[in-house]
């Protein structure tokens, strides 16, 4: 169980985010839409444990992270929107790096995200979807049970769209939840909350 409670946070007067709260069980994805500086990928940086928050908590399973920042990295990945990756290294350096060992990825990870053609291929050399498929692959190193994704598909194809949208589902059906910042609509009709951020404030549509 995700539980977000109250949080807050500000650049000088200006007021990000004014007290934002939801609960998320196994198996859910929450929607989150909005303009772009709406205040999302703030939000969502915030749960992944990167930026602090002014105020409120945060809970993953009773434990509450924001007063120990290792429960973050005990359950939750998270994949930002921008392209995390290092485009000098290959695929299996980038992922040795989020997992911080060396060496060949964990085998259900290669398989999971069909990334044994191109693990010794520079991040360079891979089409967006593919590098998109490595970037979730390396966010989802340590098997989290909490994913947040800041639009997980934006810009891509509609092959890659589907493949990224079927292996959500696949998560959520082995009780993974995913916290998702998107304009598409399709990835809404999925979720099984949706809401709306405006002016820092979080406002339930479904």
């Amino acid at each position: 169980m995700l539980e977000v409670r109250d949080i807050t946070r500000a650049y000088g007067k200006n007021k990000v985010l004014k007290g934002i709260s939801f609960d998320a069980a196994p198996g859910d994805q929450i929607a989150i839409i909005g303009r772009n500086g709406s205040g999302k990928s703030t939000f969502l940086r915030i749960l992944a444990g990167i930026d602090k928050p002014a105020g409120g908590t945060i809970s993953f399973w009773g434990h509450r992270a924001d007063k120990e920042k290792s429960v973050f990295r005990q359950f939750t990945g998270y994949l930002p929107q921008d392209n995390p990756l290092l485009d000098e290294l290959n695929v299996q350096d980038n992922i040795s790096l989020w997992s911080g060992k060396g060496g060949r990825p964990q085998e259900d990870l290669v398989r999971e995200f069909y990334l044994d053609d191109i693990l010794k291929k520079k991040v360079s050399q891979l089409s967006g979807g593919m590098k998109r498929r490595v970037a979730i692959a390396c966010a989802c190193v340590g098997n989290p049970p909490v994913l947040i994704m800041d639009e997980p598909t934006a810009s891509l194809d509609i092959y890659y769209k589907k493949e990224i949208r079927t292996w959500m589902q696949k998560f959520r059906q082995g009780n993974g939840i995913i916290v998702v910042a998107t304009h598409d609509e399709l990835e809404m009709n999925d979720s099984t909350k949706v809401f709306s951020m405006e002016n820092g404030v979080l406002t339930k549509r479904r």
